[in-house]
């Protein structure tokens, strides 16, 4: 079976950026936003994206209880998300280290 190299590796033509974002109720929420080229088929950004979320499934430390949620909007471009529990400034920091160590 062939497989598509944007599901096993971080997208090598894709812009990939860690920030800070806040929901609607102004609780924080540490992203990893993914844009690809125009013309990128949708499934290959999703691909991305669902790849993402299980390697940041996997490294979350025990102790951490976020959920890592996707978040597709458009056909080139989505996020990666983490769902704090406290949101205090710790689990903040924490998961923005993570996001950082996990894209690289």
């Amino acid at each position: 079976m062939k497989t598509n190299s944007a599901i096993s590796k971080t997208p090598e033509n894709a812009n990939i950026s860690v920030s800070l974002a806040h929901s609607r109720y102004g609780t924080p929420q540490p992203q990893v936003e993914i844009r690809y080229p125009r013309g990128t088929h949708y499934r290959v950004v999703r691909a991305a994206l669902y790849a993402l979320a299980a390697k940041l499934e996997t490294a979350t430390p025990v102790g951490d209880n976020w959920v890592v949620e996707v978040d597709a909007f458009g056909d080139e471009m989505g996020r990666v998300y983490l769902e704090l529990v406290k949101a205090d400034d710790a689990e903040t920091k924490r998961g923005l280290a993570l996001l950082r160590k996990v894209v690289g």
